[in-house]
């Protein structure tokens, strides 16, 4: 029965500052008493968004700020995989939130306008649009350089990259922003979308990059399992006066896409509900939010505490319980009695049945049967294993083509594929391969186009023994 530690918005505002080291003591304390609460400890962490505080627009240093509450972060997270997951890393899903998003470079990547567009009201607020407003300095503003204004999201990235830099299967897709993996022994598939599409200093409201969504349809196609995580930052509720959050029609194309259960934080307090989509059958989706876990007094809401969710999922009675951990004033975690769930420390939703999708073997059972194949020398059926699978994608792929073209003797197809080469081991093999032939002239180009792999010592190296093979061979 898999169970998940839900935490979101861990972004430290005053009112008190909460360290690693509090956090960490509170959370293990409160999980000695999870099993005589019957509570299994977490197979899976999500982090539903908000990982940083960030900065105002006009901080001093913002860079120098924003890396440093990054590396708390990460020694935060790394410190909980290893108290919870084993340190394995591809089950801790993390998505970005609002405060993830670099203020100043967004700001930076616009101009000011001289007037302002009749279509600002609604075009201000579109993640396509180029045009912002900010109701501060009742000023319109356009984008202009596209270039800085990614560049908002650049340190979480680099914070995301560094953290799953182990993690084995390594989850990011990274020319969508998605996270995506597969979990066979919990019968569980994770995604997690960034919802900071258009998100900047102006513009507020959540969306999910089409791309990100597109590869997740499509990787969801192959996915056999019935319990389909999706995670992102925005509340998909908001009042009359607000324009933070998520449109729903985007959690509709999730559901359409086969995905059960939803995770999300932002709104500071605990909620969960069911999310239906009328199709030609009756479609849903359970969607839960989390409260703050690190959040100072002042920025919670009313009647509200600091607060991480325990959720386990039982597929064979299709319920989820969702179970809210409240810290007290003394600074304590323990089961939250709250008026919204009638009562009671949890609230128990139903796990609606995923619709039909396609049932094609998943891409972690094609690699799994490859890497079978080659152990067992069947290195025909390797290459047919993962005939479907693109091999510049994955480093562990490009493994398994190399031994099975090796085993089978295809040399020739062998220096095909290694060309260009994606690595150092790559670069050095296939090398070795050309000098074998006698392409010494190859093998000095293969060093040329891969002096970044190689470094510039190993290339001067190699390229003395490519010179020395070369004499060998022309005074025999």
């Amino acid at each position: 029965m898999p169970t998940l530690l839900h935490i979101s918005d861990l972004h430290r505002t005053p009112g008190p500052r909460l360290s690693n080291d509090d956090l960490l003591a509170a959370i293990r304390s409160d999980a000695a008493r999870w099993e005589s609460e019957g509570l299994d400890r977490p197979d899976i962490i999500v982090v539903s968004g908000d990982v940083i505080q960030g900065h105002d627009h006009d901080a001093a240093d913002p860079d120098s700020d924003v890396r440093s509450q990054y590396a708390e972060a990460g020694s935060f997270l790394g410190q909980l995989a290893e108290e919870f997951v084993g340190s394995d890393r591809s089950r801790v899903v993390i998505v970005p939130g609002n405060h993830d998003v670099h203020w100043s470079r967004s700001r930076l990547a616009m101009e000011q306008l001289q007037e302002c567009p009749a279509e600002i009201a609604t075009k201000s607020l579109e993640p396509a649009s180029q045009l912002r407003w900010s109701w501060e300095d009742q000023t319109a503003f356009k984008i202009t350089d596209l270039t800085a204004y990614d560049s908002r999201l650049d340190h979480f990235r680099q914070f995301r990259e560094e953290f799953y830099r182990d993690a084995n299967p390594n989850p990011l897709k990274f020319d969508h922003d998605l996270f995506f993996v597969e979990y066979p022994d919990l019968k569980m598939v994770a995604a997690g979308f960034p919802s900071w599409h258009g998100n900047d200093c102006f513009c507020l409201a959540g969306d999910i990059a089409p791309s990100a969504l597109v590869l997740a349809q499509q990787l969801m196609a192959d996915s056999p399992h019935p319990i389909a995580l999706a995670t992102w930052h925005h509340s998909i509720i908001g009042g009359p006066r607000t324009h933070d959050y998520m449109d729903q029609r985007i959690v509709h194309r999730l559901v359409d896409f086969g995905f059960n259960l939803g995770l999300h934080g932002h709104q500071h307090f605990p909620d969960a509900a069911p999310f239906e989509l009328r199709l030609p059958n009756l479609t849903s989706m359970g969607v839960i939010g989390a409260g703050s876990l690190a959040v100072g007094d002042d920025q919670l809401p009313m009647g509200e505490q600091r607060q991480f969710n325990v959720i386990t999922i039982d597929p064979d009675k299709e319920t989820v319980k969702v179970h809210v951990r409240a810290m007290s004033h003394a600074g304590v975690f323990a089961g939250s009695h709250r008026n919204d769930f009638g009562g009671n420390t949890y609230m128990q939703i139903q796990l609606p049945r995923p619709p039909r999708r396609h049932q094609s073997t998943s891409r972690v059972q094609m690699i799994d049967n490859a890497i079978t194949a080659v152990r067992a020398e069947r290195f025909d059926d390797a290459l047919k294993a993962i005939e479907e699978i693109d091999p510049s994608c994955s480093a562990e792929v490009r493994a398994i083509t190399i031994a099975a073209f090796e085993g089978l003797g295809k040399l020739t197809e062998l220096m095909e594929f290694l060309d260009p080469p994606k690595s150092t081991d790559e670069a050095t093999k296939l090398i070795s391969l050309l000098l074998d032939v006698h392409r010494f002239g190859d093998a000095s180009d293969v060093i040329q186009v891969s002096e970044d792999l190689l470094g510039e010592h190993v290339a001067k190296e190699l390229d003395a023994a490519i010179n020395a093979r070369r004499r060998l061979y022309e005074s025999s």
